[in-house]
């Protein structure tokens, strides 16, 4: 079973050292965001993507499973007055947003941590809307001395493949550092999005 990241160590997702691996605002850069975007975060964590999104953006959905995260970045949200970030703790194999409602479908460092990819595969071509587009950034399948270890990664090819086995097609493959990879999809055309809609009742964090 994949490991979830421990929010124990949730500190190192805020650690001055990241930017230097994975630069936030670089990636943001390749999004093509404006002050009309939909954002929604997945697997947000403390809010590494969500906080300069939010500088960006109409508006963002940070979701995570884990509740501790999520109020480890309602705290920083409140500090820095913010007003257009969501907190909304969210499921493992659904995402609790409605249908055609998001631009870009975010996930960094989380896709690998999936247990059931192709129903969050599923929900991700449901909330997206015309034009919307499906961005994972994941660790690379490599030795290295910290992140997830090398049996739960996954090759770019990989995460290429599920996604093409679950009606998405891949528009650009880059580098988001020297420890992970950036790919952006969009949803193939006469993909069918499953006709058994999830309920989408969103449980805010205030």
């Amino acid at each position: 079973m994949a490991h979830k990241f421990d929010v124990r160590k949730a500190e190192l997702l805020d650690s001055p050292d990241r930017l230097q691996i994975l630069n936030p605002d670089t990636i943001l850069d390749k999004l093509g965001l404006n002050r009309e975007t939909m954002f929604a975060d997945l697997g947000c964590g403390t809010g590494y993507f969500s906080l300069p999104a939010a500088l960006r953006v109409s508006k963002v959905y940070a979701l995570d499973v884990q509740e501790k995260m999520l109020e480890i970045l309602q705290n920083k949200i409140k500090k820095e007055k913010i007003k257009n970030i969501d907190i909304i703790l969210s499921r493992e194999s659904s995402i609790p947003l409605p249908d055609n409602s998001i631009d870009i479908l975010f996930m960094a460092n989380v896709f690998h941590e999936l247990q059931d990819k192709k129903s969050i595969l599923s929900e991700a071509k449901r909330i997206l809307s015309s034009g919307g587009k499906l961005t994972i950034i994941d660790w690379k399948k490599m030795e290295m001395d910290f992140g997830p270890p090398l049996g739960e990664r996954l090759t770019e090819d990989e995460v290429v493949s599920a996604c093409k086995n679950n009606g998405f097609e891949i528009l650009e493959k880059a580098e988001a550092g020297p420890y992970n990879y950036i790919l952006i999809f969009k949803v193939r055309k006469n993909s069918q999005v499953d006709k058994d809609r999830i309920n989408i009742d969103c449980i805010y964090i205030n």
